[in-house]
């Protein structure tokens, strides 16, 4: 299953959007909607493209691990 386009807003909403990379609450390097990980630090900076597309990835990810994982139908709901 793929992530709607509400689910997307709604995260979206939720994380807000930071262009430049900034440490979270326990000190991770976090850029755009949330996105951490080796290539995030200090002085990063991120077009609003560039964040959408990280987050999009990171959902690909995820969406991927829940279809391998999980056996019943799923719905958006």
């Amino acid at each position: 299953m793929k992530i709607s386009q509400i689910g997307l807003d709604l995260i979206k909403d939720f994380e807000g959007c930071e262009l430049t990379a900034y440490q979270d609450i326990v000190g991770v390097w976090t850029v755009g909607y949330g996105s951490t990980g080796g290539d995030v630090c200090k002085g990063l900076t991120v077009t609003k493209e560039q964040a959408e597309h990280r987050l999009v990835r990171h959902l690909e990810r995820t969406e991927a691990a829940i279809e391998r994982m999980v056996t019943v139908p799923l719905t958006q709901g």
